[in-house]
């Protein structure tokens, strides 16, 4: 009869995950169509096993399981398996307890193995069929309709984890998984041809997310706000089979979609979840919680299985494919081999395996080994939705009543929220030679909340609008961008499998870069993308192959691994004001308030121990090497990004700092001055905007076995010595500064400080450099930095203006007094477009051209050049009614200086500094590390400078001594908003200066009170890591003597580099204008030249100012003993021999002996003052030219 055949399929499932059942009860119970079971417990070495996880088992029960069997209807409704109130506890696997688990769960393996071994031919022998009406082909397709349309129900599922003071629950009330058709509706199916395809559906209600902190004794005082809160969600699943009889599907899609998902983080919570993400990220990577491979019930057969290679990660932080370490069933596996071992789980493979053998019996073939080969891994697609998603951060209070022992509640307030829109999580992997994961968002933003450490700023009451709050914002909204986060998901209308289309995927990393770019990305998004691609493909370039028969030397030629990870961020406008800081800064003094040990501490350490003795000898593993070496490239792009930093409204920076940077210092509280509740508008604002930027960064795949085996290479190739670095290039392409000012909830136009530039910066590092200690020829870190061209522009107004902004961040750390802004200089800088200002003030205007930096650091020396092609500063003055606008020019160099001290460079007509002109400065720098070696060489220092020309023009007096207009209408306008709360002064605290010290009401501990006993509730907030009780300072006199030791040894070391530094100065002339009225320059003398300026207004201006000229010398100076070099050299660079041999051999001479150096100067130091008149000559119409008189001083 069907008993005979789907009663020992259940009952193996049954048995074999609960603990203490008897089969004959459980069988009669199954035969009368219904059983009921209670208070049941799981068998947890078998979840482990079954499972896999990093985690062990505390304790799991099942408080009630039914089975409803239709036997009437078998064929046409589904078996029904409802389990009210499960409940498991986890912890992280750690050394101790796997070591004590492999001894117990091997002896329990081996039971499992044997029970295993007997029960198999029993089940052969139950499932024989004894009905002649029932063939064996009807059977199976019975069997597998009834297996594929199980529903499977499960109410108040509890999930927790614990570890440390951590403990984690997740509730989920209902959750109910059946077979639905195509158009999802629940339904009666079976995969029937031409299709092929399996859906199921799996609704969960009420998810709710609790994360605690528990004490020493185990227990949780205070209940926390949950993480998430009655979360209802749907998971789609749809296989698709290649034909009826496959038990394995081709293709696997499973995809979960939210509508909304709120997050609720607390102060006390972030810690932990911080805590947990790391967990998360040293589970990818497979630094801690590793299983070990022969622990699985199948074996290495399993991994076979899943087309895992032994010894192999992810591609991640796993053992290393061409380089082998011990034995590989030891390594700890990266996330994506634990996450592929999961399929065969969900596919069934071990029935697949069975049946399939039960069939072959019947048939009365039994299939060789050779046929019994591994199918084809199953295309897999996980997919994660969310329409809209929110993480709120939250304050904590404990709040306590009348009475001194009545319990203490925890209140929360909201600060801070994060909201996305459209999120899209994808994986897509075929075994582990090929995984991909993309995630998305269509929208972000974030904004602030309530009050934050006792400022009202965005309560009820104060009337702020939601533009104001906003103060972080990326991408699109839903309603511009559509639904385009759902594309060729199983929830798009317009999906290949809603549509009754095969999907196809791309598994191709070349197809993939073509098709997945930044670009596409963006489009699909319009906030944020990222895509990471691991692919394992062999060296001829078919593809991923199976690699589950070679042997680990057959591996090695062959296959090649990439990992590619690419971030693009899109439009991005980032607003930092006072209520924005204040809470970043405070969620990231609550996220450093723990003390948990990171996860990998100890992994690190252990295998510093073990590359020591990882390498590769012969020539042939080194020339397999030299073919492909691994890496794995970041790549993160951001486009049209605007940060805008506004003036401090308010400032409680002493508060958050000490704590962020560690400094364990006493705080004061700075008085703030009051001004009606409202915000500050106009408020002058910093804005930074960047068109684009670049960022890459490369490492080698396996670090610690490619640098060992490379760094014991007598002589390696460069190839090999590129691969042990980790390389980042940056470039940054239209970056711009300047001021703006918040006015009526929008910003005015920006006025440019910092006009478009475009800079690279280039840098490698070596791999564990412990091992290249020895090898004083390996650069151990280089940076190369590029600027081909930098302008800063600014009026006086408005240089006082970033002084101002500056100034009101920066008051509180150093005791200094609130900062006041004067509305004139507003008036100044923002002005209005159509009226009239009396004195326009001029614009400084200072640029840099072709400036270029090399930094290289090795075992032994520390060294940098660098060149600056050209240096010019120059004032403009703006154009009023008819004049024109005027340029002055201040500084110039590479200037022609060598005969300015003549007078006939009046007379010569000499053109401008060409682009082929030398750099201004070229220079060269090498220092001696600090060792054993650094007292037989001392430093070296090669600089060249040409000649400048300078001019001190009033026009610089003008803007410099510029001074705001007072306006005694309105007055000085203070900044600060006085937005505390109510706060009571205490007699105690101390003053600073006249200032009266404010409680305040924020997140900081009270002081203790004076009688134990408490008579009214009292409002207590979180306190800090630190003392926050005002007190006087104590330590002046020991921090004064400890300065004045610091600086004794600064001095010492000091004069000792300078004693043993080799110098190579070369100055060209400099001269100094200093005209006695401006000298702007014609519009027919190059932007910037001085000294044609000079002449041109001698020549032909009738009023030429009277004028001192200044003359420097050239100077040069060389050490005793140096032979000149070249300024700008290769890094790093070899001194001349004679230096260093005249040096050791004064060294011999006795120790108290220093290196000898000469100075000289082979120039002479001249002064010219040139005073010229114009005077007109009686009956003549032309002026007659000036006498021009000198006042020469010779130094020798």
């Amino acid at each position: 009869m069907l008993e005979s055949y789907v009663t020992p399929l259940l009952m193996s499932y049954v048995n074999k995950y609960i603990k203490n059942l008897k089969p004959s009860d459980l069988q009669l119970s199954l035969w009368g169509g219904d059983v009921v079971l209670s208070k049941l417990d799981l068998k947890l070495d078998v979840l482990e096993q079954e499972l896999k996880l990093p985690f062990t088992f505390m304790s799991g029960h099942i408080h009630e399981l039914r089975i409803h069997v239709p036997w009437t209807k078998l064929g046409s409704e589904p078996v029904v398996i409802t389990i009210n109130t499960m409940e498991c506890i986890l912890k992280l696997r750690d050394g101790a307890q796997d070591d004590h688990e492999s001894g117990s769960s091997s002896t329990s393996r081996s039971v499992s193995d044997s029970s295993k071994a007997v029960a198999k031919p029993r089940r052969l022998q139950q499932a024989a069929p004894s009905d002649p009406d029932l063939p064996p082909g009807y059977v199976q397709s019975l069997i597998r309709r009834v297996v594929n349309n199980v529903n499977i129900v499960v109410n108040n599922l509890i999930l927790k984890y614990v570890e440390d003071d951590i403990v984690l629950s997740v509730n989920i009330t209902s959750a109910e998984c059946y077979t639905v058709d195509d158009l999802w509706e629940r339904a009666f199916m079976d995969i029937t041809a031409p299709e092929l395809v399996l859906r199921k559906l799996i609704n969960f209600a009420d998810c709710t997310v609790c994360l605690d902190k528990r004490n020493a004794s185990g227990k949780i005082e205070f209940y926390q706000d949950p993480l998430l809160y009655k979360c209802s969600f749907r998971t789609r699943l749809h296989f698709t089979y290649d034909n009826i009889n496959s038990k394995i599907p081709s293709v696997i899609k499973i995809h979960t979609m939210v509508e909304s998902l709120k997050l609720s983080i607390t102060d006390q919570q972030l810690p932990m979840f911080i805590r947990i993400l790391e967990l998360i990220i040293a589970l990818y990577y497979g630094e801690i919680g590793g299983h070990k491979e022969d622990e699985g019930e199948e074996g290495t057969g399993h991994a076979r299985d899943s087309g895992a290679i032994q010894g192999s990660g992810s591609g991640m932080d796993g053992q290393d494919l061409y380089i082998q370490s011990g034995n590989p069933d030891e390594a700890n596996q990266g996330w994506v081999s634990w996450a592929w071992s999961f399929v065969p789980a969900i596919v069934s493979t071990e029935e697949e395996g069975e049946d399939g053998l039960y069939q072959q019996r019947e048939t009365g073939s039994i299939p060789n080994s050779s046929q019994l080969h591994t199918p084809k891994d199953p295309i897999v697609s996980i997919g994660f939705y969310c329409t809209k998603a929110s993480v709120t951060f939250k304050l904590t209070e404990t709040q306590s009543e009348s009475s001194y022992y009545s319990p203490q509640k925890v209140k929360s307030k909201e600060v801070l929220c994060l909201e996305q829109e459209g999120i899209t999580i994808e994986v897509l992997m075929m075994g582990e030679p090929f995984f991909d994961c993309q995630i998305g968002f269509v929208g972000c933003r974030a904004l602030c909340l309530k009050s934050i450490m006792g400022v009202r700023d965005f309560e009820e009451n104060m009337n702020r609008r939601e533009e104001d709050a906003v103060f972080f914002s990326c991408g699109d909204s839903l309603s511009s961008k559509g639904m385009t986060y759902l594309t060729n998901s199983l929830f798009d209308y317009r999906s290949p499998e809603n549509n009754g289309v095969r999907a196809e995927f791309i598994l191709d990393a070349a197809n993939h870069k073509e098709t997945y770019t930044e670009i596409a990305g963006m489009h699909r998004f319009g906030a944020f993308y990222m895509d990471y691609l691991y692919t394992m493909e062999d060296s001829s370039g078919k593809g991923s192959q199976d690699f589950s028969g070679m042997s680990m030397e057959e591996i090695v030629p062959a296959v090649q691994e990439t990992s590619i990870k690419r971030l693009v961020v899109g439009p991005l406008d980032i607003r930092l004001h006072s209520s924005a800081i204040h809470r970043i800064l405070k969620m990231v003094t609550c996220a450093m308030d723990h003390e948990y040990e990171p996860y990998c501490k100890l992994e690190q350490d252990i295998s510093k121990q073990q590359y020591t003795y990882v390498m590769l000898s012969t020539p042939e593993e080194i020339s397999h090497l030299e073919e492909f070496i691994p890496t794995r490239l970041t790549c993160l792009t951001l486009f049209q990004v605007s940060v805008t930093v506004s003036m401090a409204e308010f400032n409680l920076l002493h508060t958050l700092m000490p704590v962020i940077m560690g400094h364990k210092v006493v705080l004061t509280v700075n008085s703030i001055h009051t001004t009606p509740d409202q915000p500050v508008r106009p408020l002058p604002s910093v804005q930074f905007q960047v068109e684009k930027v670049n960022f890459e960064h490369s490492v080698p795949m396996y670090a610690p076995e490619l640098v060992t085996t490379v760094s014991s290479l007598s002589q390696p190739s460069d190839n090999l010595l590129h691969h042990c670095y980790a390389h980042l290039y940056l470039k940054v392409f239209g970056f711009q500064a300047g001021l703006t000012c918040q006015d009526k909830g929008s910003f005015l136009p920006l006025i440019p400080i910092i006009p478009s530039f475009s800079t690279a910066l280039y840098g490698k590092l070596i791999q564990l450099p412990a091992l290249w200690s020895k090898r004083s020829s390996v650069p151990t870190t280089e940076f190369i930095f590029e600027l081909p061209h930098f302008t800063i522009q600014a009026t006086r107004a408005q240089t006082l203006l970033l002084q101002t902004i500056c100034q009101s961040w920066t008051h509180s750390m150093v005791n200094g007094a609130p900062v006041t802004l004067n509305e004139s200089l507003l008036t100044e800088v923002y002005k209005a477009p159509g009226v009239k200002y009396p004195g326009p003030s001029p614009t400084l205007e200072g640029s840099v051209q072709n400036l270029e930096l090399k930094f290289c650091s090795r075992a032994t020396v520390k060294c940098a050049s660098g060149t600056v092609g050209a240096v010019k500063v120059c004032a403009r003055t703006p154009g009023v009614c008819s004049l024109k606008e005027k340029l002055v020019p201040l500084i110039q160099g590479p200037s022609d200086t060598k005969e300015l001290h003549m007078s006939r460079w009046l007379n010569e007509i000499r053109k401008p500094e060409s682009l082929l002109a030398p750099d201004l400065l070229a220079f060269s720098i090498q220092v001696p590390q600090q060792g054993d070696d650094c007292r037989n060489s001392g430093a070296v220092l090669l600089v060249s400078v040409q000649g400048i020309a300078i001019n001190v023009d009033p026009i610089f007096c003008t803007w410099l001594l510029y001074q705001p207009h007072r306006d005694t209408q309105h007055g000085l306008v203070c900044v600060y908003v006085d937005m505390l709360q109510p706060v009571c002064r205490r007699e105690d605290e101390v003053s600073v200066g006249s200032t009266p010290l404010v409680k305040q009401s924020s997140n900081q501990a009270s002081d203790y009170a004076s009688s134990p006993v408490k008579t009214k509730t009292v409002t207590e907030s979180r306190p800090l890591s630190i003392p926050m009780r005002v007190m006087p300072d104590t330590t002046a006199a020991e921090s004064w003597t400890t300065s004045e030791e610091q600086m004794k040894e600064l001095i010492a070391h000091a004069w000792d580099a300078v004693k043993r530094l080799t110098l190579q100065l070369e100055l060209q002339p400099c001269c100094v204008f200093l005209p006695n009225d401006s000298l702007p320059s014609p519009s027919t003398i190059i932007c910037g030249d001085i000294p044609g300026t000079v002449r041109s207004w001698y020549h032909n201006q009738t009023n030429m100012p009277g004028t001192l000229v200044v003359c420097l010398p050239q100077i040069s100076i060389l050490s005793a003993g140096h032979k000149y070099m070249e300024p700008l050299q290769e890094l790093p660079f070899v001194v001349s021999k004679p230096i260093l041999e005249e040096g050791r051999g004064e060294r011999k001479t006795t120790a108290k002996t220093v290196t000898s150096a000469a100075l000289s100067i082979n120039s002479f130091l001249l002064f010219e003052m040139v005073f010229i008149p114009h005077i007109q000559c009686s009956g003549s119409k032309q002026p007659a030219k000036g006498v021009l008189v000198k006042v020469l001083f010779v130094a020798l």
